[in-house]
């Protein structure tokens, strides 16, 4: 999330904000004339510190609808939910607290809390950081910023899958998918980690503190939904996003959706092709990884694992995420098991953001 001190419009920590791409606008972090683009600055209205010293906001990311119609913003728990802290109905303002140095203005609420899948910290796992707020009629629109309208029909993520996404801090990106089925320990500021599995990894400056929220899309004329950015590492950088699917499952929502899928058969032929790495070999490699992952988190410093890529054309490899090379990592760490490579990558962590 990006966070800014009450006292002044000052961040409370760097931002690295990637240079802004042809056809993206300053207005992501801004105030958007309603009915506004989705892509932007937002969150709750009551997203302070325990202090208030500090306020923040994250990007409200696409719209959903449930079985009678309604329509919801979609974003992170942590982000209209203040981290299960909020109340049903609490007020979804745009631009986020953060975007206008802390000033709470009700008369920019664009949606209300609805609903949120609560954040596990008590030691068990968690597959979505996810939450729903409902329309205030005529002041969303079902496009997104840079995007434009999206297709009802969501993807399985795919390593090797091009990508993109519209957020408050980065505005428009675009990358492909490094890792998939990821698990990993997801710290959420104030000693919280939480355990996240099943997990998206996208390498590169895809996102910041601040996209927390981005929907994540292929790249196509009628985009389809991938993933719900909420938390990436800084060493390399990464992002870490919910599959989609698993977003709508547990909220009991679908994709409105605004544009048609329509594909000829070379175009779906070079849609399928995208992945670098056959789904067979991934659910392969991801049965290796789950009955070795008990080991391979004992390496000193070990904060995940994920299926990637390997430096052999076409076959995976299990990577294994540490806060810190050290000598005592690499000591012990596997070269491989059960015949599949291990690579070994320092991160500093993940965080929500």
């Amino acid at each position: 999330m990006r966070y800014q001190t009450t006292g002044a419009a000052l961040c409370a920590f760097a931002i690295a904000v990637a240079s802004m791409p042809r056809g993206a606008s300053a207005a992501c972090a801004g105030s958007v004339s309603r009915p506004i683009d989705l892509g932007v600055s937002g969150g709750n209205i009551h997203s302070f510190t325990k202090n208030r010293k500090f306020c923040f906001s994250g990007t409200l990311g696409s719209e959903v609808q449930d079985g009678s119609g309604t329509k919801f913003v979609l974003s992170n728990n942590h982000v209209l939910d203040d981290t299960n802290k909020g109340k049903r109905g609490d007020s979804i303002v745009q631009p986020g607290l953060a975007d206008v140095a802390c000033v709470q203005d009700p008369s920019t609420a664009v949606a209300n809390l609805s609903r949120s899948v609560k954040i596990n910290f008590s030691g068990g796992t968690n597959t979505v950081d996810a939450a729903i707020a409902e329309v205030i009629p005529g002041d969303v629109s079902s496009s997104i910023m840079n995007i434009g309208p999206i297709a009802s029909t969501t993807v399985a993520p795919t390593l090797g899958l091009p990508v993109q996404k519209q957020g408050t801090t980065t505005c428009l990106t675009t990358a492909t998918i490094s890792a998939v089925g990821a698990h990993g320990k997801i710290k959420y500021g104030k000693g919280k980690v939480a355990m996240f599995v099943n997990q998206i990894i996208i390498d590169g400056s895809f996102s910041g503190p601040g996209d927390s929220g981005s929907l994540v899309v292929t790249q196509e004329t009628c985009p389809q939904a991938v993933g719900l950015v909420f938390a990436g590492s800084t060493m390399p950088v990464a992002t870490i996003a919910n599959p989609i699917n698993a977003v709508l499952s547990k909220l009991h929502v679908s994709m409105t959706g605004g544009c048609p899928i329509v594909r000829t058969a070379p175009q779906a032929a070079e849609q399928a092709g995208n992945a670098t790495v056959s789904q067979d070999l991934v659910d392969s490699a991801t049965a290796v990884r789950d009955r070795h992952e008990d080991e391979l988190m004992k390496i000193p410093g070990a904060v995940g694992t994920a299926i990637g890529m390997s430096d052999r054309p076409g076959q995976p490899a299990i990577n294994v995420y540490i806060e810190k090379m050290t000598p005592e990592a690499e000591a012990a760490a596997p070269k491989e098991v059960e015949g599949l490579p291990v690579k070994l990558i320092e991160n500093g962590g993940f965080v929500a953001y």
